[in-house]
């Protein structure tokens, strides 16, 4: 029952994040980084694209970095930054 709601998780954080990146007091990124999160750390394939991906784009990488620091990122980010970390 887990993995089912995850997935509408992740995909409710994914079109917040749409709807978010069109309304300008909505801040779409958060719900951007939190989709990440729950894919990186409930799936094992999700954690491979996620590391695939900031290696291929570093302005990803960049971008995870930063919200790591951000007043609103949730605590658990830097879990999900090692586990992705495309340097390990």
């Amino acid at each position: 029952m887990r993995k089912p709601l995850m997935v509408l998780a992740i995909a409710g954080c994914v079109a917040m994040s749409i709807i978010g990146g069109l309304i300008p007091i909505l801040q779409g990124w958060i719900f951007f980084v939190i989709a990440l999160y729950l894919l990186a750390t409930e799936f094992e394939t999700g954690r491979k694209w996620v590391t695939s991906a900031r290696r291929r784009w570093p302005g990803l990488d960049k971008w995870i970095v930063r919200a790591r620091h951000h007043k609103w990122a949730p605590r658990h980010l830097k879990e999900f930054e090692d586990l992705t970390d495309p340097t390990k």
